[in-house]
């Protein structure tokens, strides 16, 4: 009789073989800190001046931390070094840009 015997490593995570990219793309919604109030309706509204989209590649370990969000301080600085200027813009949205041949769709 023979009996199954699992191989030692099965089951557990081994941090040299991980199949995920090293790197992702992001998209990154930027809205200015400057902003416009005009009245509709009887109500004040407040909205952007502009807002931009620009896309990053980033280490994947920022998009993905431990709590399931990105860091978006850490964003903020890489794209502040792309000429996106903090005191200027902040960050609306980000979201992992999926290449077409892995969309399900």
């Amino acid at each position: 009789m023979t009996t199954y015997q699992p191989k030692p490593s099965q089951g557990k995570y081994d941090a040299n073989y991980d199949p995920r990219p090293k790197t992702v793309t992001v998209g990154v919604s930027l809205i200015t800190v400057e902003e416009h109030t005009f009245i509709q309706d009887g109500r004040a509204v407040t909205c952007p001046v502009d807002d931009d989209i620009t896309y990053i590649t980033i280490p994947r370990e920022i998009v993905h931390l431990p709590c399931g969000c990105a860091s978006y301080s850490i964003i903020a600085d890489l794209l502040e070094i792309e000429g996106y200027l903090k005191r200027h813009r902040r960050i609306s949205h980000v979201w992992e840009c999926i290449p077409e041949e892995q969309h399900p769709f």
